[in-house]
């Protein structure tokens, strides 16, 4: 059943099949009108509950109140801790309590519900914005609802925790109309693969803008990217390319998640011999940063300083995320067959280190059955578990198994793909992809574990993978804005037009969406696309990748921060902030921070593996 309403006010309704026209029957101030929504099936706690890019299964995990950074105390960590996050936008463990947000807090304005007892489904589509004011989303009392304009009572997020305050409304006056569009979508539903499955195929359903920004020429991109990797990423005096600085920043060397030892791949790829040269330099350093246990440390100064990735918590001093070093895993491979292409022999200490490294992840998964999250880096043991920040482990291992040829790889790749699968995706989630989250739901976890099961299904060639990559490529579209976000007038990306279609929110906590996939190309879309024949996997593929460029910085189309006087960014830098969410307040919608990002990465990762595929299609 579907009513209009106006809250603490009188009104009438005229319902129809894809919008509510709701007239006040009197002044009211400081309220919303909106549509309310009771499926057919009760709302009652034990369902998923689902707003994209914003709550998987309501956010309904432990949660602890960290300032950022966020870490765990390792009083707080175990191998078989519950999954644990912040303090984030979320219902309670037992699935009461409510949520109510904008729609700038979801890569698509929709609000569903999956109830695996009663094998129903629903999902509720609105819009942006009516008449310039953004809408709201809610879920809770039984109910869904989508409220104009929105209206958070009680608390609201902002970074890093929520915060008690409630949105003003507006005031309505007697004889005002509004007319809410929506569209709801109620159906059997046995699985959370057919619900997501619904929700690829209908997340366009309001026909918003989706069209893609101008691409700006690739050469041109390259070129950039080439010069202000070359001038500002390289440090001669440790030998790598780094990622994320600012013209006055010393340069810190993080292996994978941010783009060490990835970049450089795409970089030795598409450029000559000093990126070549400075490419082989980054994989030596890399090896010069590997711990006793195999692992990487999580940072080193441009001194040489080794670092762990605890922020300096006491206590876990010994402490990496183990999402670095699967992420290394996986590149590395990719410059072995770079450098084997060039007719170049590996030299024997990468191959060592290489092969330490993946005999460490068998060996976390032949004693834990999992790969944890944080692990010590000289021990090799589990210090907090759980979360799927190793996501694309799998793929690595399969990779490894194809270079190596030992039969444990891929036997450790198929069973973590398992694991990954039944105690994670299958439940709607994937989390602690970034190492500064804790172990909330996030969009780089899900994008590693396609990633992973696009390997298996290559290097086995059985069904289930198939299919599974198709559910995790129709799982991570839910983190992918589906249309052009209007921004502010006044603000840096309402000045330049910026199209925000494409564009990856990045987790529950940290809630911007950014240019691109955090770090890889998107290439494994591509290749469902391939298997499936479905041309909508194409479609994203092409809308995460191509809308990156747009969001650089160049001499010809600078673009400012929103500092105060603004400081126009250096050409060739990508800002990974792409604000529709007011969580870094409203300053914030449509704004950018003077610094670079992994976006770039990705963006050379596009350039050198989707670029080619894009070519092709032409032809």
């Amino acid at each position: 059943m579907i009513q209009g309403i106006i809250r603490n006010g009188k009104s009438i309704a005229e319902v129809h099949e894809f919008d509510t026209v709701i007239t006040a029957l009197e002044d009211v101030k400081g309220t919303w009108a909106g549509i309310r929504y009771q499926p057919d099936f009760p709302i009652d706690g034990s369902e998923y509950v689902f707003l994209p890019a914003c709550c998987y299964n309501g956010n309904r995990f432990r949660s602890i109140k960290k300032e950022y950074p966020p870490m765990f105390e390792p009083e707080e960590a175990a191998v078989d801790m519950p999954v644990t996050i912040t303090d984030v936008i979320r219902q309670n463990e037992d699935g009461s309590g409510s949520i109510s947000v904008t729609s700038g807090d979801v890569s698509v304005p929709c609000v569903g519900v999956f109830s695996k007892k009663y094998r129903k489904a629903v999902l509720l589509y609105t819009v942006q914005e009516v008449n310039g004011y953004n809408l709201g989303l809610f879920c809770g009392d039984g109910v869904l609802e989508i409220r104009y304009p929105h209206f958070r009572e009680e608390k609201q997020y902002r970074a890093f925790c929520m915060k008690e305050k409630s949105d003003p409304g507006r005031d309505f006056h007697k004889g005002e109309s509004i007319t809410i569009p929506y569209r709801i979508y109620e159906w059997d539903c046995g699985s959370m693969e057919a619900f997501f499955r619904r929700f690829f195929e209908t997340r366009k359903c309001m026909e918003m803008d989706d069209s893609l920004p101008e691409i700006g020429s690739f050469e041109e991109q390259w070129e950039l990217q080439r010069e202000k990797f070359n001038t500002w990423n390289y440090r001669e005096s440790g030998g790598f390319y780094g990622v994320g600085i600012t013209e006055e920043a010393t340069q810190i060397w993080q292996p994978g998640w941010v783009g060490g030892g990835m970049s450089s791949y795409a970089l030795m790829k598409l450029g000559g011999k000093k990126e070549w040269e400075r490419g082989m330099s980054t994989l030596r350093h890399l090896f010069r940063t590997q711990g006793p246990s195999g692992l990487f440390y999580g940072m080193c100064t441009q001194e040489g300083e080794l670092r762990n990735d605890a922020f300096g918590h006491a206590g876990a001093e010994d402490w990496v995320l183990i999402r670095k070093s699967a992420d290394v895993l996986y590149f590395l491979f990719k410059h072995f067959r770079l450098i084997q292409e060039n007719g170049q022999r590996i030299p024997e200490e990468f191959l060592t280190g290489t092969r330490k490294l993946a005999d460490r992840f068998v060996a976390l998964w032949q004693k834990y059955g999992q790969f944890g999250q944080f692990v010590n880096i000289r021990t090799g043991k589990i210090a907090a578990g759980g979360s799927t920040s190793a996501g694309i482990a799998p793929a690595a291992l399969v990779s490894a198994y194809e270079f190596f040829g030992d039969p444990i790889y891929l036997e450790t790749a198929k069973e973590s793909g398992e694991m990954y699968f039944y105690r994670d995706a299958s439940r709607g989630y994937t989390t602690g992809g970034p190492g500064e989250i804790l172990q909330g739901p996030d969009s780089e976890s899900a994008f590693g574990l396609l990633e992973s099961f696009v390997r298996l299904y290559e290097a086995t060639g059985e069904k289930k993978w198939l299919e599974r990559s198709v559910f995790m490529a129709d799982f991570c579209s839910s983190w992918v804005v589906s249309y052009n976000f209007r921004f502010p007038q006044g603000s840096e990306f309402g000045r330049l037009g910026m199209k925000t279609v494409g564009s990856v929110f990045a987790n529950v906590q940290n809630k911007h969406s950014a240019p691109g996939i955090c770090t890889l190309s998107g290439d494994s879309l591509y290749k469902v696309y391939l298997w499936t024949g479905d041309e909508r996997y194409l479609t994203l593929m092409k809308e995460i990748t191509l809308t990156i460029s747009q969001y650089m910085s160049r001499e010809d189309r600078p673009i400012f921060s929103w500092d105060s006087p603004p400081r126009k960014l250096l050409p060739g830098i990508i800002c990974e902030r792409v604000n529709l969410s007011d969580w870094e307040g409203e300053k914030g919608v449509g704004g950018v921070f003077d610094g670079s990002c992994w976006c770039e990465t990705s963006n050379l990762l596009v350039l050198a593996e989707v670029l080619p595929l894009l070519r092709q299609e032409k032809r």
